[in-house]
């Protein structure tokens, strides 16, 4: 009804301007209207050339080309009196009558289908919204080709927390009699790309039920109840098709906090959708099989009242797999690629720390691009490493130009951090030194933890924080000079200093106490610093200054002791550009680093080498 009054008003809105607009453009064409006595006395002085009748009105035209129009009595004896002074006389028909019926008929026909289209957009409105819902259903594939808990790796205790939610849609009996209530909803939260979809489907695919699969921009439209009216149709169609799973992705897009007192239609629009689910969450009974999974990874912005008790009042944190969960979605995801029988999938998880599932068959998916582009007819080890690479720090930029005098301070800047790295008992191995530009880094030194780290302590983050100088504290001590190469490294330190003082409490001067607070999300750091006084804030400021300029002399310190080893490296680096974990071992362990500079390749000549038998020099010549 509505739809049809904003079209009818617009029709008449349109009315209204297309008559007065031909109202007006009558008014600056009508001819000038004189009395009939003015035309008399024209006429008797014989300046006129022709006349026109319509009717009982004359349009008299002088001999100037001046018209105008006058109302004549009794045309019959004018007609004659013109023909006598030989004037020309014109005869129109009256068509006004019937331009007029003319436009009113047409009028009326397009108010008739302005009217029959505004029902017919209406009644198909409707019948769109009646199958939203049905559009969105899902059953169970007969062939059994649906997803499982099976096809879901990574996250044991996740699919150990949803079991029960499979077992309730299977045999909800069994909770009934004992008096239990499942959960109405289940919040998936976590970063993106962990596998919240998925397990969505693998819930519905174990417990071989109807699963409806919806997003949060779905509810989303221009007019205000919309939305609120797909959510009830949803609920509405869902209990007929109880026991069932309904699933909203991306929630945040329906479910963020109201504002209070906003009136903006957007904003309006999303209340009241909100609104409806709320209601619809509320009003299906305890004995209706129904689950409601929703995904997020805004959980921080979510409305109060759709995470209490009752509504969604269970909350699963999807996290990134652990190490051993990384292997086993490698293992999901390589089923089907030609691996190389050396290929240990245990190295390749241990060397992408913090890969989601998402960014684990990524990596999957460009080792097998990359192997087909070489010829292969499987994937190894190098493939993946290659793969890794372009994922963090994108392609290998060949055409880039670099002159020797960067290329260098490059060698001797990456040589640093590795270096600082090897002499500091709390950081990580080295897995690869690189001076090969790729995406916007001209080189990266590598580490990778043993373990996964699920805590850091002082002593590893002020080693992280020497590492990272120690790439600016080579480029001075082997040239006298500071280069823009390190800004990446400062930003890096800085931020790391600046949480350990501010968020962590690991400054004895400022104490046990929190200047920056998380926002909660999953979506990076979003960082906020609380307010303090300015007194406070210069005693923050001066102790992440005095980190900061500590590590950088700790870097400095250890340089220039090992000051022959870094210009070794530096040295093969010029040379070989690449370096992984095993030849940065060898280099570390052969006592004849001089005769690795000076580019000895005769393995006789480090006969006396404690490591002669597995030599950079013969094991680099070999490559």
């Amino acid at each position: 009804m509505a739809i049809l009054i904003r079209n009818l008003f617009v029709f008449f809105l349109f009315t209204v301007i297309l008559g007065g607009s031909y109202g007006l453009w009558k008014l600056e064409h009508q001819l000038r209207t004189v009395t009939y006595s003015e035309f008399r006395y024209c006429l008797a002085n014989h300046d006129l050339e022709s006349t026109t009748f319509t009717g009982n009105k004359v349009i008299a035209t002088h001999r100037g080309g001046d018209s105008y129009e006058t109302t004549v009595p009794n045309p019959e004896k004018l007609i004659s009196e013109l023909q006598d002074k030989n004037i020309q006389i014109i005869f129109k028909k009256d068509r006004s009558e019937q331009i007029f019926q003319a436009i009113a008929i047409i009028y009326i026909i397009l108010l008739l289908l302005t009217v029959i289209i505004s029902l017919s957009r209406k009644k198909r409105q409707e019948d769109e919204e009646n199958k939203f819902a049905s559009d969105k259903l899902i059953f169970p594939d007969s062939n059994h080709n649906t997803v499982t808990f099976s096809d879901v790796a990574g996250i044991p205790e996740a699919l150990e927390e949803l079991q029960e939610i499979v077992n309730f849609l299977k045999n909800p009996g069994q909770y009934s009699e004992i008096g239990a209530v499942s959960p109405k909803g289940i919040l998936l939260q976590g970063p993106p790309g962990t596998g919240k979809t998925l397990l969505a489907r693998a819930i519905a695919g174990e417990a071989r039920v109807p699963f409806y699969s919806f997003s949060g921009s779905d509810f989303v439209e221009m007019f205000v109840g919309v939305g609120a009216s797909r959510v009830r149709d949803i609920f509405k169609e869902a209990q007929g098709n109880a026991p069932c799973i309904i699933f909203i992705d991306e929630i945040d897009a329906v479910g963020g906090n109201r504002a209070g007192g906003s009136t903006a239609s957007g904003q309006d629009e999303r209340s009241q959708t909100l609104n409806a689910l709320l209601v619809e969450m509320d009003g299906f009974s305890s004995t209706d099989t129904i689950v409601v999974l929703a995904a997020t990874n805004r959980p921080d912005i979510l409305d109060p009242a759709l995470r209490r008790p009752g509504r969604f009042d269970r909350q699963v944190n999807i996290l990134p797999p652990d190490i051993k969960g990384r292997k086993r979605i490698l293992e999901v995801h390589t089923a089907k690629v030609a691996l190389s029988p050396h290929l240990d999938l245990d190295k390749i998880a241990h060397m992408v720390p913090g890969f989601t599932g998402a960014e684990l068959a990524n990596l999957v998916n460009e080792a097998a691009l990359m192997a087909a582009r070489d010829g292969k007819t499987a994937v190894c080890h190098e493939h993946f490493e290659l793969a890794r690479d372009r994922i963090l720090m994108g392609v290998e930029r060949k055409g880039h130009i670099i002159s020797d005098e960067d290329r260098k301070v490059l060698a001797f800047h990456e040589a640093g951090h590795a270096i600082a790295a090897m002499n500091l008992p709390d950081a990580d191995p080295i897995h690869k030194i690189t001076i090969i530009p790729r995406g916007q880094a001209l080189g990266q030194t590598q580490q990778l933890s043993v373990n996964d780290r699920s805590s850091y302590s002082f002593n590893y983050l002020r080693s992280r924080i020497v590492i990272l100088m120690a790439g600016r504290a080579a480029e001075e001590i082997a040239f006298q000079q500071r280069t823009t190469g390190s800004q990446g490294d400062i930003v890096q330190a800085t931020e790391i200093a600046t949480n350990m003082i501010c968020k962590w409490g690991m400054s004895d001067t400022i104490g046990p106490q929190a200047m920056i607070v998380d926002n909660g999300g999953f979506l990076g750091p979003a960082s906020q610093r609380l307010e303090m006084s300015d007194r406070t804030s210069e005693a923050v400021d001066k102790e992440i200054k005095s980190l900061l300029e500590s590590c950088s002399q700790e870097a400095m310190e250890v340089l220039k002791q090992q000051y022959y080893l870094l210009k070794q490296l530096a040295a093969i680096l010029l040379e070989f550009e690449t370096i992984d974990d095993e030849e940065f071992t060898i280099i570390m362990n052969c006592q004849f680093k001089d005769k690795i500079a000076a580019g000895i390749k005769e393995t006789n000549q480090c006969e006396n080498c404690p490591a002669a038998d597995s030599c950079i020099h013969s094991k680099l010549n070999k490559g």
